[in-house]
């Protein structure tokens, strides 16, 4: 799995907090306050500075004094109102800057209420809100805003002005289907309302005056009004008002007879001449001749249709006006009024259509929110000459490459600005190289120029990234993954370098090879076949081509785990017609997933993090002699053995194997075809708090004693717990189940005393005239007991323990990779009465996880194992007869040095000791 890099975008103002304190007096604030809440670091109480920001808006308007700005970043959506209760100073105000709103189509689905009362000298540019909400205030600024309400939110104007108010510019901002547009009451004066797109209203006027003398309203483009056909309204006492090169869409114009002094109506462009397009000192008039006529206002008015490049009901904004010629707004506007600003709503300043000729005080102006301009706008992109980004070490060469977007037939001219104090250069190619001489970053802009006095500026939106001139240099560090897999490790490169890295690559040292190189993957997780020492190397290409190669050793083993039982479950029986997994021919292999039940269940059995698996496997329906192999997936097939079975013969074997990197084990059967069925018993976890103790092997059961079989359908109890060293807090058993003088074939179940006997789940098999062997980790019952089941005629049970799992235990389990201890055919077969010492388990081992088999044996016997240096127990540990090929799971105490002995009873055998992990107490 790999750790990618993220980015993301947007921003809306949303609710209000408790003001917080001023900071300490400081030797000069910060210029800029920092807001992201996309930002781990983030921190209300912090600084505000670009490592450490304020995660809210509002923290940074109770923080924030004269002169400095607010800079919010994008990258997640701000949910909360906010509420300004300081003011800056004339000169000096307190800015607000978001991320720009006016094409933002994200509408908040709660707050976004900007509330500002008492203050003054404050700007807003660049936000997506619901609304301003002002209120006694003075040279307040909204700029390059989206007001935005929705279909769905409370509707309220979406600036509202009340009280002793002065010097409030709403400007160049879309306002989108509020509750009404802009809304001064009494006492605000000197309001400008100029370069805005107001698009929808509901039930009320987009402009709307009561009370509010010296507004400026000019340069607006209107749109329809739900429910009240007035579009701009001065009701009251709004004298000296000035109404100038707005587009009206649907919708009426009216002035109250209290409005009429010194103010000034023209230049407007009124859709539809209905009946009361017009209201001036209450009387109505249809069409703009008829206005003039009567008031001497409106002479240069126009009622036409203005068509808009966009839909009518545009699913996006901001609309344009049409850049065909004939568009009755272009270069139409009048002489500009004091305050009106500079540019349109998109940053173009005026510019005379080269399709028109209209004389007139501003015949380069254009009516409405939007200037039609042929140079439109204009990307810059930065490459470096060695790199394809525009970062490398000093001096750096770079192309800097401007792309005008021009639907006219003009000559452009080029000025870059380098922004590192070197005098702009003028070109009419869209590329120039430059050299920058110093390390830092810069942001160089471009202004592209028409012959018809258009012109945009655009600047680069990654800088260019100058370095000092060091060689590239890499570092690796690996550690353990926590992601589940017990070989797993995590491996991170940290790389450093004046150019971009263009690509990494990991070799882990397991002959897998390295990953296929990426560029934004710096950290690689990797899980190990088994257990050892690996080296990891990392290697790293910078975009100028140059490579390193960094590496470092890692070591890699099983944690010591303790055991979890469960209840006994099926996961595999290859006898199902249409199962995943179809019965084994020689060679061939199942890969088993133990963490997933077998179809038709769900959830997880054995679950990530599982160290190794406990199972019982059964092999079935043999055609030949051969021998079930079990290993851990992704890991080379060992020469162990689990199941040995001739043709016909069922046996079956617990099976301790650690789990591989995928949460499988394989199954490999060696010869012939045969049936397998596996069943999970427990799994080894770390986290499992019950532990092994192992005890001296002693005898609990043997039916033989006092002649009392078991027959056929009927279960046995038998007390484990106070026996044989097994405490009363004792949790599961170890013991070995021996079945013999069996009078039919069948299977012996041993499940929790108390409970029902599980459907899945079978011990051992019994064979008439043979004596089988099985180990078997069964939980103990509330009282301490298990219960043993047969299904054959009759058959005498010899039950051993050899230890017990429990908050007493102190043995965790280390799985190892299978390996051989002893094969007595490489140095003869055991004689009768005759034992041998086997080495090879861990010092300081309690105990040891082994397959024994007995092979090439001459007479029925036993076998009997148990820790070097102590008394030979009266157990035992196989029971193996002629000709056959017969093993048995055991878990076997061991001396201090990691060794055991084995003796046979009778005859001559030859023994196979195969090593699946071991115990220590922790």
């Amino acid at each position: 799995m790999r750790i990618r890099h993220a980015a993301g975008l947007s921003a809306a103002v949303v609710s209000a907090v408790v003001a917080l304190p001023l900071p300490a007096a400081a030797a000069e604030p910060a210029a800029v306050l920092y807001v992201n809440n996309n930002a781990a670091s983030c921190d209300n109480g912090g600084p505000g500075s670009p490592t450490v920001p304020f995660c809210t808006i509002q923290a940074a308007a109770d923080r924030v004094l004269p002169g400095q700005t607010v800079d919010v970043v994008g990258g997640g959506y701000y949910r909360e109102d906010v509420t300004v209760r300081r003011s800056g100073e004339p000169g000096k105000p307190i800015a607000f800057r978001g991320p720009g709103g006016i094409t933002n189509l994200y509408t908040p689905p709660t707050g976004g209420l900007v509330t500002i009362s008492g203050q003054h000298d404050i700007v807003f540019s660049g936000f997506n809100v619901q609304a301003f909400a002002l209120d006694g205030v003075s040279r307040i600024g909204l700029s390059g805003n989206r007001i935005d309400q929705g279909p769905s939110e409370a509707r309220r104007p979406a600036v509202g002005i009340t009280g002793p108010s002065d010097g409030v510019r709403v400007e160049r901002s879309v306002v989108y289907k509020t509750g009404g547009g802009v809304k001064a009451g009494p006492g605000a004066t000197g309001t400008v309302i100029a370069g805005n797109d107001f698009i929808s209203s509901y039930g009320g006027a987009q402009i709307s005056l009561t009370d509010a003398p010296g507004t400026i309203v000019t340069h607006n483009t209107m749109n329809l009004t739900y429910n009240n056909r007035v579009n701009i309204d001065l009701a009251g006492a709004s004298d000296h008002a000035t109404v100038t090169d707005n587009i009206v869409g649907l919708g009426t114009v009216q002035v109250s007879p209290g409005s009429v002094e010194g103010t000034t109506y023209d230049h407007n462009i009124v859709r539809w001449p209905l009946d009361g397009t017009y209201t001036w000192a209450g009387a109505a008039y249809k069409t703009a001749e008829e206005l003039a006529a009567a008031t001497g206002q409106g002479k240069h008015e126009l009622n036409t249709a203005v068509v808009f490049d966009d839909a009518f009901f545009p699913l996006s904004v901001p609309r344009t006006v049409s850049s065909l010629g004939f568009s009755p707004a272009i270069d139409s506007a009048g002489p500009d009024v004091p305050g009106v600003s500079p540019v349109d709503l998109l940053g173009h300043g005026p510019v005379a259509h080269p399709d028109t000729d209209r004389p007139g005080p501003n015949a380069v102006r254009d009516r409405g929110a939007y200037e039609v301009v042929g140079l439109q706008d204009v990307r810059l992109e930065a490459h470096g000459t060695k790199s394809p980004t525009p970062t490398g070490p000093v001096p750096f060469a770079v192309d800097l490459t401007a792309t005008a977007t021009n639907t006219w037939k003009t000559t452009l001219r080029y000025t870059f600005d380098f922004a590192d104090g070197t005098a702009p250069v003028t070109s009419a190619e869209p590329t120039v190289r430059h050299t920058y001489a110093a390390p830092g970053s810069y942001r160089a802009k471009v202004t592209v120029t028409d012959s018809l006095g258009g012109s945009v500026t655009g600047e680069l939106a990654q800088p260019v990234q100058v370095n000092e001139d060091k060689p590239l240099a890499a570092s690796v560090a690996v550690s353990p993954d926590n992601g589940g897999d017990p070989l797993g490790v995590k491996a991170t490169v940290t790389a450093t370098g004046p150019y971009p890295i263009a690509r990494y690559s990991f070799d882990f040292g397991d002959g897998t090879g390295p990953t296929v190189p990426n560029a934004i993957v710096v950290t690689e997780r990797h899980v190990y076949a088994k257990p050892g020492t690996y080296t990891v190397k990392a290697i790293v290409t910078d975009e100028a081509g140059s490579t390193v190669t960094t590496s470092r050793p890692v070591t890699v083993d099983y944690a010591p785990a303790g055991y979890t039982a469960i209840k006994p479950t099926r996961v595999l029986d290859t006898r199902q017609v249409g199962g995943s997994y179809p019965w084994l021919g020689p060679g061939e292999t199942i890969n088993l997933d133990v963490r997933t039940p077998a179809p038709g269940t769900t959830g997880i059995l054995v679950p990530p993090g599982a160290t190794a698996v406990v199972l019982n496997l059964t092999a079935t329906q043999g055609t030949a002699t051969s021998h079930l192999d079990v290993y851990p997936s992704a890991a080379a097939r060992p020469i162990t053995s689990n199941v040995n079975f001739v043709a016909g013969q069922d046996v079956a074997n617990l099976v301790t194997v650690p789990v591989g990197p995928d949460g499988k084990v394989v199954i490999r059967n060696n010869s012939g075809f045969v049936h397998a069925i596996a069943d999970v018993l427990g799994y080894f976890t770390p986290g499992s708090t019950d532990r092994f103790a192992s005890v001296a092997p002693a005898r609990l059961l043997d039916t033989r004693s006092d002649n009392t079989p078991l027959v056929a359908g009927n279960a046995r109890k038998l007390k484990i717990a106070g026996f044989g060293g097994v405490p009363a807090n004792a949790t599961s058993a170890v013991l070995n189940v021996t079945a013999t003088d069996s009078a039919s074939p069948g299977f012996v179940a041993v499940y929790p005393g108390g409970t029902p006997r599980p459907a899945a789940g079978s011990n051992l098999n019994t064979v008439p005239g043979r004596n089988i062997a099985n180990q078997v980790v069964v939980p103990l019952g509330a009282d301490g007991s298990v219960e043993i089941f047969t299904n054959a005629a009759r058959s005498h049970l010899v039950v051993d323990v050899f230890g017990y799992y429990g908050a007493d235990g102190k043995g965790l389990f280390t799985p190892v990779m299978p390996s051989r201890l002893l094969d007595s055919r490489d140095s003869g077969p055991f004689g009768p009465f005759t034992g041998r010492t086997v080495g090879g388990v861990p010092a300081g081992a309690t105990a040891a996880v082994v397959n024994l088999t007995a092979t090439g044996t001459t007479e029925p016997t036993h076998l009997t194992a148990w820790a070097t240096g102590t008394a030979k127990p009266g157990t035992s540990s196989l029971n193996a007869s002629p000709g056959l090929d017969v093993p048995n799971h055991t878990t076997i105490p061991v001396d201090g040095q990691g060794r055991f002995d084995i003796a046979n009873n009778a005859g001559t055998t030859h023994v196979i000791a195969d090593l699946f992990g071991y115990y220590r107490n922790q």
